[in-house]
């Protein structure tokens, strides 16, 4: 039990209204749509986040026992290490100490399987840089491996399955064969494993050097940057700095509004092919500017209207048909995000529930991996079939309806509202993240940086614009804020994208947290590089609530021509879109 108790205990009331790169398989799934050429393994979730930094904190640390001594090792909180043996250095990887260990959790009294929390930690041999690093997961994790990525830089580095043994993209885990949920495993996905992982590691480490990390530090996108956003949230002591990329907040109310763009093609009986999608992005790129007036793709949506450039599109041809008012309605409501008007013939009015795509964000290239994905002839000569979103369909089936036999063309408008309900009444408590109070991180002294693309195509980028605007409220405003957490926001940037053609994105934000830590300097911009038609361009995300940087003359494609100003802009993250 207690484990349980030390969960209530941590936890901080909530408001009543609340409201991923990937693991290796949708990693290399979404390669063309996110980051493209990451690493191969969990560690491609961090590869985004340019998590290769070095400089030492103080003299390299040499090991003062055997590797192997530690196998069999008694842990905090009932953990053990299960083995412990040396990798000699191999393809410009050096020599480590891969550490196995096991933690399982049966403390819910909601009863279900208890969980079984596997952790990996990479422990260097000659060249330990006195810093301790978690990487987070992708979906539903599940999968865990030796983080060799940051052996190079001289990190002790740990990742976990979070406390099962499934592909990413689905979580038949979450079923108890007995009936009903698997709670200890909810719990463990939800935040427990990722601190279990930091304690475990910690006293590893603590064991192995004779010495604790002096620093501790998180790296994760997606599912990781949501984990990390817990752990500041309920731990606030176990890490020194958190870097959370595209977080997966708000998790039952995203899981559901993730099922919208399907649901809302099926109501309107559009499936749109991706002929006509494709065609809304490339009008969009074919008119909106970016910060030096150039057109070149890379834009904010923020700063474009982009209702009437999809308003234009109507009664135009494309290689899949004529592109009709139903076609731009359907786009409109999945820009929008799920509105509540009371009648499934009106979806673009009502109460604003929850966030949608942001215009430019690629909406169904890669069926079961985009939101918005459909089979059948791209060129117009036959019927469309929708093809939902993998993790989302799994979550209905699994978690809201308990029921194999689901399919998404089931759902009804009044059924969608009904489990956007349920969603949020049963696992906010474990998976929302979404606690704006963190007084208790920052007077531990904790520095968080939080950076978003503006044209993610899986998780809402006006969900952390939210959060972190609650944030602003919270905690004493911008000025406050901006004293430990820092957000950004990137144009055109994909899912935890990376720099690459077209996508100018974070060059290095693990190193801006770094340096935020250990050396005081909070980062004024955070650096993006990428290439526009093959010519090297460099930008600086200015830290939100500011507008975008400000072209001030000089060559477009380097950052040194840009300036962010002093001015607090925050945005409505319901605005973008709508026309309401």
């Amino acid at each position: 039990m207690r484990r349980w108790r030390l969960r209530r205990r941590d936890q901080r009331s909530r408001p009543v209204a609340r409201w991923r790169a990937l693991s290796a398989l949708i990693a290399a799934a979404c390669a063309g749509v996110s980051a493209a050429s990451a690493p191969a393994g969990a560690n491609a979730v961090n590869a985004a986040n340019g998590a290769g930094v070095a400089n030492s904190v103080s003299a390299v640390r040499m090991p003062v026992k055997p590797c192997a001594s530690l196998t069999g090792m008694s842990l905090p909180d009932g953990g053990h290490v299960t083995g412990a043996a040396e990798v000699p250095a191999a393809g410009g990887i050096p020599a480590y100490c891969s550490v196995s260990m096991r933690v399982t959790n049966a403390a819910d009294p909601r009863g279900g399987l208890p969980g079984d929390i596997n952790i990996d930690l990479t422990l260097p041999e000659t060249n330990w840089n006195g810093r301790y690093m978690a990487e987070g997961g992708g979906v539903y994790a599940g999968t865990v491996a030796p983080a060799t990525d940051q052996l190079a830089a001289g990190y002790a580095t740990s990742t976990t399955d979070t406390g099962h043994q499934e592909s990413p993209l689905t979580s038949l885990w979450v079923i108890n064969p007995a009936g009903g949920l698997n709670w200890n495993r909810i719990n463990d996905f939800g935040y427990l494993s990722q601190h279990l992982m930091a304690i475990e590691s910690k006293a590893v480490i603590t064991a192995y050097y004779g010495v604790g990390p002096r620093f501790s530090y998180w790296n994760g996108c997606s599912t990781g940057g949501r984990q990390g956003l817990s752990e500041a949230q309920r731990f606030p002591r176990d890490f020194d700095g958190i870097l959370a990329g595209a977080p997966a907040l708000n998790w039952p109310q995203f899981m559901n509004a993730q099922m919208w763009p399907q649901l809302v093609m099926l109501w309107n009986d559009d499936f749109m092919p991706p002929c006509k999608q494709a065609a809304v992005n490339a009008a969009l790129r074919s008119h909106c500017r970016d910060q030096s007036g150039q057109i070149n793709g890379v834009f904010d949506p923020r700063t474009c209207d982009v209702l009437a450039i999809l308003k234009g599109l109507v009664g135009t041809s494309t290689a899949c048909g004529t592109f009709t008012a139903t076609d731009a309605k359907v786009v409109q409501a999945i820009w929008q995000g799920p509105r509540k008007s009371g009648s499934q013939a009106d979806l673009l009015h009502g109460k604003r529930v929850w966030f949608g795509l942001e215009p430019g964000a690629d909406m169904g290239s890669v069926p079961g991996l985009t939101l918005a994905s459909t089979t059948g002839p791209n060129d117009g000569s036959g019927p469309q079939q929708g093809v939902p979103f993998i993790p989302s369909a799994d979550w209905h089936r699994n978690w809201i309806k308990q029921d194999q036999s689901w399919r998404f063309t089931d759902e009804t408008y009044d059924e969608f509202w009904r489990d956007f309900r349920t969603s949020g009444a049963m696992f906010d408590d474990a998976l929302a993240t979404d606690d704006p109070d963190l007084r208790a991180f920052r007077n531990a002294g904790g520095k968080i940086v939080m950076w978003h693309g503006l044209a993610d195509q899986l998780i809402f980028t006006g969900d952390s614009i939210n959060y972190y605007n609650r944030v602003l409220k919270t905690m004493g405003g911008t000025r406050a804020t901006q004293r430990f957490f820092r957000h950004y926001l990137a144009p055109a940037v994909t899912h935890c994208g990376r720099p690459g053609e077209g996508s100018i994105a974070p060059t290095d934000p693990m190193r801006a947290v770094i340096d935020w830590v250990e050396k005081g300097k909070a980062p004024a911009v955070l650096p993006a590089s990428g290439t526009l038609g093959g010519q090297p361009v460099t930008r600086p995300l200015c830290a939100y609530p500011a507008p975008d940087a400000v072209y001030r003359g000089g060559d477009p494609n380097r950052a040194s021509s840009y300036t962010c100003l002093d001015r607090v802009r925050p945005t409505d993250p319901w605005t973008v879109g709508d026309s309401t």
